[in-house]
Formats: C-alpha cells, sequence, structure tokens
C-alpha cells in the first residue's frame, strides 16, 4: 500500500484523535518558532509541505506569515480549511514534489512531522531540498521535523504504544529493511460495545540525521540548529 493509500484508508480517519487536543499541540509548535526566531522578515510567503490538518499552518499564520498549505490528503486539508478560514491559509491538494508548489518565492519552506520520510527515495529527498532551496529567497529558512531510523529496534521494542483512551488503542509496529521502514499501524476500535481491529501498512525511508545534514549541506543550505523534541529531530537551515 502507498502513502498516500495509507492515509486515505486508514491513518486520516483517526490522525485527529492520534496527535491529541489541537490547540496543545498547535500552542506547542508556536513556542518551537518562537524560540527560533522564526517571523516575517521579508515577503511573508511561508509553504508548509504536508500540512496535515494543520498545526505548523496555524501557528505560522499567526506569527503573520502568508501561508500556503500542501498535502495529499483531502480529509486533512478540509480540517485545516475550517481552522485556517479566518487566517487567510491557502491549502491546496497536491503531492509533495508537484513542481506547482515551489513555482512562488518564499522566505520560508518548512516540512514537519515526519513528512520527508513519506518521499519514496533518497533522491527524492535530494530533489525536494534542491527545489526548496530554489525557492526560497536569500537569507530564507527551511524547517524540518524526522525520526532518525538508523539505529534498528529489537523484539518487542518493535511494538511502539502511540496512544490509548476507553475507545480506541493504537500501537505501531515496526519492521526495518536496508533502506525502509515498514510501519503497520494496529487500532482497536469499539463500535457497538465490541472491539473491531483495523490495520494498515505503509513504506518510510530509513533516513538518519547525518544523512539529511550531507543533503543539506550539498544542496546549499547553512544548518543554524538541530535539536531533538520527544525523540524527533528539528532542523533549522538557511539559504545563504
Amino acid at each position: 500500500m502507498t502513502t498516500k493509500e495509507h492515509y486515505e484508508n486508514h491513518l486520516a480517519h483517526f490522525y485527529e484523535w492520534m496527535v491529541g487536543d489541537f490547540e496543545t499541540a498547535q500552542s506547542e509548535t508556536l513556542d518551537f518558532f518562537e524560540r527560533n526566531r522564526i517571523k516575517p522578515l521579508q515577503n511573508k510567503v511561508t509553504i508548509d509541505l504536508g500540512s496535515g490538518h494543520g498545526l505548523q499552518s496555524i501557528a505560522l499564520a499567526k506569527l503573520g506569515f502568508k501561508v500556503k498549505s500542501v498535502d495529499f490528503n483531502k480529509q486533512l486539508l478540509d480540517c485545516l480549511s475550517i481552522r485556517g478560514k479566518e487566517l487567510g491559509i491557502q491549502v491546496f491538494l497536491q503531492d509533495l514534489l508537484d513542481e506547482v508548489n515551489f513555482k512562488e518565492q518564499a522566505e520560508l519552506m518548512v516540512c514537519m512531522g515526519d513528512t520527508i520520510a513519506h518521499l519514496e527515495s533518497v533522491d527524492d529527498i535530494r530533489l525536494l531540498l534542491d527545489r526548496s532551496f530554489r525557492c526560497l529567497v536569500k537569507n530564507g529558512k527551511l524547517i524540518l521535523s524526522y525520526c532518525d531510523y538508523g539505529t534498528e529496534l529489537v523484539d518487542i521494542n518493535r511494538f511502539i504504544p502511540v496512544k490509548a483512551d476507553d475507545n480506541k488503542i493504537l500501537t505501531c509496529f515496526l519492521e526495518y529493511f536496508i533502506y525502509k521502514v515498514k510501519v503497520t499501524d494496529l487500532l482497536y476500535e469499539r463500535i457497538d460495545g465490541h472491539w473491531v481491529q483495523r490495520v494498515s501498512s505503509y513504506f518510510k525511508l530509513r533516513i538518519t540525521n547525518r544523512m539529511i545534514e550531507q543533503l543539506l549541506n550539498k544542496v546549499g543550505f547553512k544548518i543554524l540548529k538541530c535539536e531533538v523534541i520527544n525523540r524527533m529531530n528539528y532542523l533549522v537551515a538557511e539559504k545563504e
């Protein structure tokens, strides 16, 4: 199953529940941007690649950016459209690498939430970084967040409890291959008093922090900061 199919048939239906309270998560995202002094300085245009239901887009719009949100899932974009209506956020139902995403000059590009691992190959990552570099104005910034899959989890550690409440239990199971990680989302949901299991799998690229840093340097970015928050790498880079 492709990543797009996995979202359409499975993950998008409980994505908001999985992420948790939107206002809390959006506030944490806003805090990250503010701590890293992310604010409009030039043309205000920012492009959120893989925006999902809008954690980054809403935060950036509140900071004064003109946000263009791109995602391949209509269900998540519909949620963002409702939340971002009063903030002037524009939404686009497009794949991550569509050339039209990179037509307008921007002062900020973001690709967060492990979205970059959804690409098909390292060459696709390089292409995304290159197109982002060309799209950015001088001194424009790129922000990425992603998981480092370099260290292979083994045995029972491959089962990762994600979230649970009285009616849903979500567990993620990882299988490691040379270049990719197979991700299986197992959802147990109580429906009419009975527990129903729903299972779907897709592949992510087995990226590492060193890989991303090397690709950024080759494209021409200067890395300003890299930190780990809740096992996720957050990286801020600048077009010199």
